[in-house]
């Protein structure tokens, strides 16, 4: 008992120790704030930042607050999608094809047949003249139309619209022109909802002729801080510098020698010109540098963004309660933030939040860069490796049970081993993010020291450790911020923004699995159940249900509804409760009481950045019924996206056939089951029961319900090999195990 006790306890140490706590949040500034001078440059990258040679990019990264922002959009990672989900602060695409002119710029109409001016087209369209010296976009009906296809709701305009709403103005400058081709996006950062930038200057006059650069052009910086600084009015000015971005498009027609070369001289140029823009801010603007993807389709990653304001009381890194991580921001915060640093009102179809500035220094936001970067990299390897080993396992297991085969002592270590992998990714992943080889030598190394010492003890005890390893240092990590999970291969992923805080489903199904499997294992070995016993499940039980849904631990709605009918069904089977009116009645209470501790949670204890389960509820209770529309349509597809082609699915189906087959081969196992260890039985079912509901109420549930399946398939294979292919239990006899606690 006191091994035991040494181990929780070392366990619950290590938890804390590796624990990180945030630092004190606070507003960018207090200082009123006139204008805001965004520069958007694509291609530039977080490395650029780390290149020595540029003074005022290296002043920047020492007084300005800095971040590291992902792209995520509604559709495809495409240039056009990421500069729609920055001017609309939600998920958001723009077709690439339509652009942004001056009204007297010539077009073509659609189909090429007719050749007119933007602002004819435009009032052909729209119905209304485009003012002079506006930028226009003409194909504002598509942009609207190709968001309503998508599952978010978004606002046409909405960063301008609410800006110009409050009687601020807009200017845009600059544009990413290939030659003759336009290339502008920028203007979905300004434009009103009918598609209209106020003023701005988007044209050839923003390039000057350079027949050594890509496509012949480069940008006249001198053009553009002409006007830029000659700008007296109160608002957002959005400055797109496309010389990064033309060198990335040309760049493979190139020498590396000469694009290299040609890429530290576009550097040296944008360096100089931020260092006139620093020179002239003064203390009642903001200068914002940003980047989105240099215009490569489908290019993931993170992206800098730098906000100085010379009044800014103390730099440091950014984040946001869309993120809750120090250094880490999501695209849809920008706008935002913003209206917010402006004293305008945040659109309800925003779903970004206003970012905060958080103490820190550039030594900790590189290694969180860097961290976030490798486990990105690596993840889908690594996770595809151990989904292929679980097939692997699964088919050799299931192979050696019905031939009554031999090697059940490697076996027994095998199936251990992957039951404890979620484990050993929560807490080896950040260590060991340097390569595939080393994450993968120390997963088996480790792995398989674990499981064989972990064998030698008899069956109940055995899985109760395996159970207890599996869901008790994620709700430890959970309660002190999620330090570990974020940097683990089982967690979330910045970089593609779907979650970042929290317990996300992968170890939300781990959580579910293991905490029944655990309870299971200690309840078989207990002669009878006192009223003791069964409060002390029940509290269990509830504990992780709160767990889950409470938005500042678990912040999983799906996971908090799905663990409300594993741990019913657990409940009820482990006390023997027959399936009557009475219980159908008891399982239906359990349900109602899951939903109102969600609800509850979600309304007593609101954070800053509310759950999907708070969102929601704000929209039913303000009527907004379309909102949910959307949030339900949007998890319906990505689950059936995700049964269709993840490898999660496959493992599930798998392992749903590997338990049918041991259901009724060997003859007999099915019944030894449930005769030998009846609360394990109990058990399994609770679990298969939690899967299947994860699968309904998850948007990714099918990656729930593969991890929560494991705490079965293996177990009973664990059983299969010791006692259905002749072998004994470690200890007593195979037919009366030794009571007692586990």
């Amino acid at each position: 008992m006191k091994v035991k006790k040494a181990i929780l306890f070392s366990l619950c140490l290590v938890l804390w120790l590796v624990g990180i706590r945030e630092g004190f949040c606070a507003p960018l500034s207090d200082a009123p704030l006139q204008q805001v001078w965004w520069f958007n440059v694509p291609g530039l990258s977080l490395q650029d930042l780390r290149t020595p040679g540029q003074p005022h990019l290296e002043w920047m990264m020492e007084h300005a607050s800095v971040g590291a922002m992902n792209m995520k959009t509604g559709g495809r990672e495409t240039l056009s999608n990421s500069y729609a989900a920055l001017g609309a602060g939600t998920r958001a695409v723009a077709p690439a094809d339509e652009g942004f002119y001056h009204p007297d710029e010539p077009v073509v109409d659609v189909g090429g047949l007719e050749s007119t001016t933007a602002g004819l087209l435009y009032t052909r369209r729209m119905g209304e003249e485009a003012p002079r010296g506006s930028v226009v976009y003409p194909g504002i009906m598509r942009y609207r139309a190709e968001n309503e296809k998508i599952h978010f709701t978004v606002k046409p305009g909405a960063l301008g619209e609410a800006l110009q709403q409050k009687g601020l103005s807009t200017l845009v400058l600059g544009n990413l022109d290939e030659g003759n081709k336009p290339v502008r996006y920028a203007p979905l950062l300004t434009m009103n909802s009918r598609g209209i930038t106020p003023e701005g200057s988007v044209g050839k006059g923003m390039l000057v002729s350079d027949p050594k650069r890509p496509y012949g052009v480069k940008t006249h910086y001198r053009r553009i801080g002409d006007r830029l600084f000659s700008w007296r009015k109160s608002g957002l000015a959005v400055v797109d510098l496309g010389d990064l971005y033309r060198l990335e498009k040309f760049g493979e027609t190139m020498s590396p020698t000469v694009r290299q070369k040609m890429r530290q001289q576009i550097l040296m140029e944008l360096d100089a010109f931020l260092g006139q823009v620093l020179s002239r801010a003064g203390e009642n603007r903001l200068v914002m540098l940003t980047s989105t993807s240099g215009g490569l389709p489908e290019e993931e990653g993170l992206f800098p963004v730098l906000m100085y304001q010379s009044s800014e009381k103390q730099p440091g890194l950014l984040t946001s309660s869309t993120t809750r991580r120090t250094g880490m921001i999501s695209n849809i915060d920008l706008a935002p933030t913003l209206l917010d640093r402006m004293g305008v009102e945040i659109p309800d179809e925003m779903m970004g939040r206003p970012m905060k500035v958080v103490t820190g220094n550039n030594g900790m936001f590189w290694s969180t860069v860097d961290r976030v970067e490798s486990i990105n990299r690596l993840r889908p390897s690594v996770l595809y490796s151990y989904i292929l080993i679980q097939m692997l396992v699964l088919v050799t297991g299931l192979t050696l049970i019905l031939k009554n085969g031999r090697g059940r002592g490697w076996m027994e270590s095998v199936f251990l081993a992957v039951m404890l992998t979620p484990f050993l990714f929560l807490i080896l992943s950040d260590v060991t993010a340097g390569s595939w080889w080393m994450v993968s030598g120390t997963l088996v190394l480790t792995g398989l020291a674990f499981s064989k010492v972990l064998t030698r003890a008899s069956t109940l005890p055995l899985l109760f450790w395996a159970g207890l390893l599996g869901f008790l240092p994620v709700v430890v990590d959970g309660l002190l911020g999620g330090p570990l999970i974020r940097h683990s291969f089982l967690g979330y992923d910045p970089i593609k923004g779907a979650r970042y805080y929290g317990v996300g489903n992968e170890y939300m199904g781990v959580v579910l699995g293991s905490s029944i499997l655990a309870c299971a294992a200690w309840l078989e070995r207990r002669p009878s159940f006192s009223r003791r016993v069964r409060l002390g499940v029940g509290l269990f039980f509830f504990a992780l249900l709160v767990f889950f849904a409470a938005p500042f631990w678990g912040t999983n709605a799906g996971g908090a509804l799905a663990s409300a009918v594993g741990f019913g069904v657990a409940y009820l089977r482990f006390f023997k409760a027959k399936w009557s009116r009475r219980a159908t009645l008891k399982m239906m209470g359990m349900a109602a009481i899951g939903i109102l501790t969600l609800v509850a949670l979600n309304v007593w204890f609101p954070v800053e950045s509310p759950s999907h389960i708070g969102k929601a509820l704000s929209d039913l209770q303000g009527g907004n019924f379309e909102e949910i529309v959307q949030v339900i349509n949007r998890k319906l597809e990505m689950n059936l996206k995700l049964i269709r082609f993840s490898s999660w699915g496959k493992v599930f189906l798998l392992s749903l056939l590997a338990m049918a087959v041991l259901a009724f081969r060997p003859a007999g196992g099915l019944k030894m089951l449930t005769q030998r260890y009846p609360q394990l039985f109990n058990g399994f079912t609770a679990i298969l029961a939690g899967s299947l509901a994860a699968l309904a109420f998850n948007d990714s549930g099918i990656v729930s319900a593969a991890t929560a399946i494991v705490y079965v398939v293996m177990p009973v294979m664990i059983i299969g090999i010791r006692e259905w292919t002749g072998g004994r239990d470690r200890v007593g006899s195979a037919a009366h195990p030794e009571k007692g606690g586990p």
